[in-house]
């Protein structure tokens, strides 16, 4: 699967600026270089969390939206107590040193644009007692979850039907 592929099918919530970030694992796609390029001018941005075993994790990431879902008092709180530091680069070398350190640190939630309450509920039960389970584990509000859940899905159908349809990835990235 190309790197486009692999964004329209793991990012389009992202790509489609309904959410602020999204992780994807990747070994030798092609065409990455080019694609990064050309999204990196429709205000996308690329981030290597890490590399293991010759996979990547690179969490791609709108940086004004996700500003905006670490700015939350709840965030702020979580990610304050973790240790991260105020400035979004510095977030986000943090994160990168968690993921050396954790397979996958649980305040990645946040970044994720999932709701805070939910990143709190999971790291407080350590991932038990969830009302319900999605993409993530649901512990304040199922309904919202549900919606943003749907939306989310029906967003990827419709990108992945444009992008088999010839639609180029550029097109398909929403400007902020």
């Amino acid at each position: 699967m190309g790197f486009e592929e692999l964004l329209v099918t793991h990012a389009s919530p992202t790509l489609a600026n309904m959410k602020p970030a999204s992780l994807l694992s990747i070994a030798n796609a092609e065409n990455m270089e080019t694609c990064m390029i050309k999204l990196e001018k429709r205000g996308l941005q690329f981030f290597t969390l890490a590399n293991r075993k010759g996979q990547g994790l690179i969490l791609v990431y709108r940086k004004d939206k996700l500003e905006k879902a670490l700015s939350s008092p709840l965030s702020s709180w979580i990610l304050g107590h973790l240790g991260y530091p105020e400035s979004i680069d510095g977030k986000l070398e943090f994160l990168r040193a968690r993921f050396l350190s954790t397979p996958c640190p649980h305040e990645v939630g946040l970044f994720l644009g999932y709701p805070p309450e939910d990143v709190k509920g999971f790291i407080e039960n350590k991932g038990r007692n969830a009302l319900y389970s999605g993409l993530w584990k649901v512990y304040s509000d199922k309904e919202n979850a549900e919606r943003i859940l749907q939306k989310w899905a029906k967003c990827r159908r419709k990108y992945l039907e444009c992008f088999s349809s010839g639609t180029d990835i550029a097109r398909l990235c929403v400007t902020a």
